[in-house]
């Protein structure tokens, strides 16, 4: 944050947009280029999942959202989370049946890797590399399967931090 002073006080200004911010008006952007209207509802499952480190279960969001002073049944989260992974703005993980925010635009939720830490639940979100992605690809291929969708899913334990 850049300092601005006034006369009398301090005024932070912002020198960036933090990255639940950005995440936030990228989803409502493709959500309104989907097709989707942008309701409160959709808007308060996006804050929920926009400043997480951990996948969060639908009844998690649900009580992030009431215990931040919001209204919203649980039908609604699982309606709007379906909304979210179609277009692409979250990632459903399995091996925590929770959900994630999608940050990286170029994978659209549909070629995803995701690392999850066993001991603290963190996420973290990876390209997944292109010899990857082709070699799952030929395989399909070998198979008579095409792929519309490869996410990759790795638990463990973080060791240390880059």
């Amino acid at each position: 944050m850049k300092e601005r002073r006034s006369r009398d006080h301090v005024v932070q200004t912002p020198t960036a947009l933090t990255e639940a911010k950005v995440y936030e008006e990228h989803s409502l952007k493709e959500l309104r280029n989907a097709g989707y209207r942008i309701t409160m509802p959709r808007v308060q499952v996006i804050r929920a999942l926009a400043d997480t480190s951990k996948a969060l279960s639908a009844y998690a969001i649900h009580e992030k959202i009431i215990s931040g002073g919001g209204k919203i049944d649980v039908v609604s989260v699982y309606r709007i989370l379906a909304t979210l992974q179609e277009v692409g703005l979250i990632h459903h993980i399995g091996v925590v049946d929770g959900y994630f925010p999608c940050r990286m635009a170029e994978c659209a939720g549909r070629r995803s890797e995701v690392m999850v830490c066993e001991q603290t639940g963190d996420v973290m979100e990876l390209k997944l590399p292109s010899a990857i992605v082709e070699a799952i690809e030929k395989q399909a291929v070998e198979h008579g399967f095409e792929a519309s969708t490869i996410k990759v899913e790795i638990t463990g334990t973080i060791v240390s931090k880059r």
